[in-house]
Formats: C-alpha cells, structure tokens, sequence
C-alpha cells in the first residue's frame, strides 16, 4: 500500500510539474501585439532572395502569428521566443526544429502551405499549437 501511495504522489508531482512550465507571464501583450505586427510587415514586403527575420512568440499555448508570409526563393531566420516555459517550433517539411528560445535558418525553396507546430511536449494545449507558413511565389 505505502508503494502505491508514493507512486501516486510523483505521479501528481509530475502532472503539476507539467502545468507550471506552460504557466502564465507577465510579458505585456501590447509587446507582443507590436512584435507580431513588425515582423509580418517585414516579410510581407520582402524580395525574392532577401533575409527575412521573423521573431514568433509561445504563449499560453499559441503562437502569436497564426500565418507567416514569405516568398519562395527568401532565406528565412526565425526567432522563438518564450517567458512561459519550454515550447518548441518545427516545420516538417523544411526539416527545421528549433527547441526552446532559439532560432533556425532555412531557404523557402518551395512555394505552399505548411503547417508548423510545438515540438515540446509542454501541457495539456501542446496540441493547438500550430500555424501556417505560406511560402508565395515570387
């Protein structure tokens, strides 16, 4: 009985364990707001052939851009950024993974959409985190 007790207990540790990691932060939205705003400006208008520098955000289980805008033929860094935990970005079919508040480098190199998600198993939301990156042709 005093087994089955104590795995009980871990196991409750580690079911809370779990939900703080994605817990609340006190990043102020309106930085966020203006962050997202910027960098879809930045690859809105941006040529075939340039970088282009996207800062993404994980928070309370969502990205925030739903979409990203590139054009086929950019060579795209994205920046993620997280105050709440550990989260991940990937990008399957341009074989980008990036954990936790990191960034990686890839050429969009095919026009489409693609779907990106968390690559950290983060909590209970993990999977509704997802996005879209649209690659335009040029």
């Amino acid at each position: 009985m005093k087994i089955r007790t104590g795995i009980l207990f871990l196991m409750l540790i580690l079911i809370a364990a779990l939900a703080s990691a994605c817990g609340s932060s006190s990043t102020s939205d309106t930085a966020n707001t203006a962050n997202a705003t910027s960098t879809t400006s930045a690859a809105d208008s941006s040529a075939t052939g340039k970088t282009v520098e996207i800062k993404l955000g994980a928070k309370d289980f969502e990205y925030d851009q739903k979409e990203i805008h590139v054009k086929k033929g950019n060579h795209v860094k994205i920046t993620l950024t997280s105050d709440d935990g550990g989260h991940g970005f990937t990008i399957p079919d341009y074989n980008v993974d990036i954990q936790g508040n990191k960034s990686a480098e890839f050429d969009a190199k095919n026009a489409g959409t693609f779907e990106y998600h968390c690559s950290v198993m983060c909590g209970t939301g993990h999977t509704q985190m997802k996005g879209k990156l649209i690659v335009d042709e040029a």
